[in-house]
């Protein structure tokens, strides 16, 4: 495939390089891009500052540090943080191959690290030229490709109604499906970093894989009965950079710390319904930050599928 270079396709230019702490959030406001490689790189929307021109949708934006090369055609219009550069076409081209452009972009990830920006050397970078991009996605259409993936999804097991404007009923609040408990504090908590006997349990802590939450073991008759949990009970991690909003169930008895809140069923519910549940509070981790914990009213507002039940008889997670 012949190569050419990424400036020679697009205009490269640095984003408007602002603070989303110094910005006022708004429902209604402009998306922010930032170097996340999640939710299409937007991590908020903000009241649009004074001055500063916002950039149309339809262009890609590509993050050269932090989540370096993470590049995303953007669907609104946009302004960015740090680090953030704008790729505008010199050509009129449709979004299929702009797609395929971000996935190239992609793709040379690995050429670059949290010390190797890319802010020097992305104009250079080689890329397929254009007539070989919109040879490669000629027969691919992404209005088919939808069109395609809706029409054949059964919803009906989620009672969930799409309608023609995309608004969808059938989610409930994580409030509406279970009790929450929170953790106990680790302060005056004799730990030991060994089961000595029985009766000592784990500690459970915030982590991002289920085998490293365990802190230390507790003994559990220290500890009264609403503060011990038993195995099959669904928890959750509302702290940490990195192990927030991570969701298991429990593989034996245990204690929670002060930064998991376990998750009670308001009604009966299988092992595999909490195994179902358990991927969709952790799907939500996007919409948290070390900032911005799941905790609380935050975390009881999380929409969930309602009305599980029936269709588990028929599921099996294991080949999911």
């Amino acid at each position: 495939m012949i190569t050419c270079a990424l400036a020679e396709i697009f205009d490269i230019k640095y984003g408007n390089s602002l603070e989303l702490v110094k910005l006022k959030k708004h429902p209604d406001g402009v998306n922010f891009v930032a170097r996340t490689q999640k939710n299409n790189g937007v991590v908020a929307k903000v009241v649009k500052p004074l001055y500063e021109p916002v950039f149309r949708k339809g262009l890609i934006t590509v993050a050269v540090s932090g989540s370096v090369m993470e590049s995303f055609l953007q669907n609104e219009d946009f302004i960015t943080g740090f680090h953030v550069m704008v790729l505008t076409p010199k050509i009129e081209m449709s979004d299929e191959v702009k797609l395929f452009y971000c996935h190239c972009l992609r793709m040379n990830k690995f050429k670059y690290s949290y010390g190797r920006q890319a802010n020097v050397t992305l104009p250079s970078l080689e890329v397929p030229v254009l007539s070989a991009a919109e040879d490669f996605v000629k027969d691919f259409s992404i209005t088919k490709l939808q069109s395609s993936m809706i029409g054949n999804l059964d919803l009906s097991w989620l009672n969930i109604e799409v309608s023609n404007k995309g608004e969808k009923r059938g989610l409930v609040p994580l409030s509406e499906l279970f009790h929450t408990r929170n953790g106990v504090a680790s302060s005056g908590v004799k730990r030991l970093h060994y089961k000595k006997n029985d009766n000592w349990i784990p500690y459970v802590r915030p982590s991002y894989k289920q085998s490293t939450s365990i802190d230390a073991y507790v003994n559990k008759n220290m500890f009264t009965e609403d503060e011990v949990f038993p195995k099959g009970t669904l928890y959750v991690s509302t702290n940490g950079q990195g192990s927030h909003t991570y969701s298991y169930v429990s593989v034996c008895e245990f204690v929670p710390n002060s930064d998991v809140t376990v998750l009670i069923p308001k009604e009966p519910m299988t092992l595999k319904e909490k195994l179902f549940y358990s991927m969709c509070i952790t799907h939500n981790r996007f919409k948290f930050s070390y900032g911005r914990k799941p905790k609380g009213f935050r975390l009881e507002n999380v929409l969930l599928p309602g009305k599980m039940g029936e269709m588990f008889d028929k599921l099996d997670l294991l080949n999911w």
